[in-house]
């Protein structure tokens, strides 16, 4: 399956070069995209004859500000407080502009083609705009003599554009771009594209158009016309697909450590069902003994106490394989708390040891998991005995919630070697081994395993509950 994942990932990185590294030529684009556009739904459109038909000046957005180049600023103060108030002087101010003035002051009406000769105020704006303040009935006649800005509406919302495309458009610019709508002179029209039309057909394409001022492969007016970054949507897609490479990798992986998981609860399903019929037997052998105890010989019955002893360890053991093998829900069930008398308990274990003294401060009954925590109690003893010195000894004590049990030798192993003995090449390699066993049962049961020395020491504590 691994085979398969990798040439999967190598033909699809060829497939995003070759995508990636085969655009259209940037002018055969820029040809379909004008092609497409002429298909495309207009947001409006305005014929250029009607533009034409404007005075220059009201296209020009400069025509709305004061018109200090031409006109004095004492001039154009004068002119002001004359238009706010019709009062004051109008010395230096052009007579055709005083005419207007006096005009408004006096209601007396004026004919369009005095507009059509004098567009734009010296204060800036349309001549027309200020006459349609005081005489908004006119409206009708003077509506095509205002500057576009004071129509924003009208034109197809050619009022709207900004101050730079206003100035591009009327020095014959044919193509623009404002507020995401796309405008474009086209066969005698001024044609103005919505976004959801133009920028699918744009990327369609594989074309960016932009306003100039960066990068300009090909200027189209006042626009920049760029290739579509194929790297960021090539990017995109290899990302996409290592994350799926990923996955699939992920999944092979977790298959294939099921399979061993499998594989290996099989073996051991199996092995302990080798074993149970041996320590059965086991146990028979040990009955027959006990039958017979009396009839054995002083030495016999000595030795007997250990054989019994190690036969009900097995068949814990195998009683504790198969509750963690059944796969039933009953994973827990030798974690399971047991109420029990610490005393009782203890020389339960301590039966099994010859010269072992223990030590309980207070006999208590708690609750506990009998089996783990036997587990680990007799894994410290063995080691005592096996690789201490004599006199062993064991001490229990219980408070605030939690129990300490301490196995302490004649030796003298020193504090803080502990993670060391996880890594002996010595006799001693087993003891490091059932202490990893211990360490690791003690963390599932939320206790913890500590050694100090000398005298060597080892410490159980977990937490358990009194019943009394």
């Amino acid at each position: 399956m691994l085979s398969r994942i990798k040439k999967s990932c190598q033909i699809l990185w060829a497939v995003l070069i070759l995508s990636a590294c085969s655009p259209l030529p940037l002018t055969q684009a820029v040809s379909q995209f004008s092609t497409a556009l002429n298909q495309a739904p207009l947001a409006a459109s305005i014929p250029l004859s009607t533009l034409q038909q404007l005075d220059p000046q009201l296209l020009r957005p400069a025509s709305l500000y004061p018109q200090l180049a031409d006109t004095p600023l004492p001039v154009l103060t004068a002119l002001y407080q004359y238009h706010q108030h019709c009062s004051g002087s109008l010395d230096g101010v052009p007579a055709a502009f005083a005419q207007f003035e006096r005009a408004l002051c006096q209601n007396t009406l004026l004919p369009a083609g005095w507009f059509g000769a004098h567009p734009v105020s010296p204060l800036g704006g349309s001549q027309a705009w200020y006459y349609l303040q005081r005489h908004p009935d006119a409206a009708a006649t003077l509506q095509f003599l205002l500057h576009v800005r004071e129509r924003p509406q009208a034109l197809g919302g050619i009022g709207q554009l900004s101050d730079d495309n206003l100035d591009a458009l009327a020095n014959g610019q044919t193509w623009l771009l404002q507020d995401g709508n796309l405008w474009r002179q086209h066969q005698q029209q001024w044609l103005r594209y919505a976004p959801e039309v133009w920028q699918p057909l744009a990327q369609q394409a594989r074309l960016t158009l932009v306003a100039a001022g960066g990068r300009c492969d090909i200027t189209l007016g006042t626009l920049c016309v760029n290739p579509l970054n194929s790297y960021a949507s090539w990017w995109r897609s290899l990302l996409g697909a290592a994350a799926l490479m990923a996955a699939l990798a992920l999944g092979w992986a977790a298959w294939q450590r099921r399979c061993l998981q499998q594989c290996q609860r099989f073996i051991v399903q199996m092995l302990t069902h080798e074993l149970r019929t041996p320590i059965t037997q086991l146990g028979n052998v040990v009955e027959h003994f006990r039958r017979d105890f009396d009839d054995l010989p002083p030495q016999a019955q000595s030795g007997f106490g250990a054989l019994a002893n190690s036969v009900q360890r097995m068949r814990q053991m195998a009683e504790a394989s198969q509750h963690y093998l059944s796969g039933d829900g009953s994973r827990d069930v030798l974690e399971m708390p047991q109420a029990v008398w610490l005393s009782e308990w203890l020389q339960h274990i301590a039966g099994s040891y010859t010269d072992l003294t223990f030590c309980l401060d207070a006999d208590r009954q708690l609750a506990l998991p009998l089996y783990w925590t036997s587990l680990c109690l007799n894994n410290l003893l063995d080691n005592a005995f096996c690789h201490g010195c004599a006199p062993v000894r064991l001490t229990a004590s219980w408070r605030k919630g939690r129990l300490k049990l301490q196995v302490t030798d004649g030796g003298t192993l020193a504090a803080g070697s502990l993670p060391a003995l996880r890594h002996l090449s010595s006799p001693q390699a087993r003891m490091g081994l059932g202490l990893t066993i211990v360490r690791r049962v003690m963390r599932r049961l939320n206790g913890r395993l500590t050694q100090s020395g000398p005298p060597t020491t080892f410490t159980l504590e977990l937490p358990c509950d009194s019943q009394k």
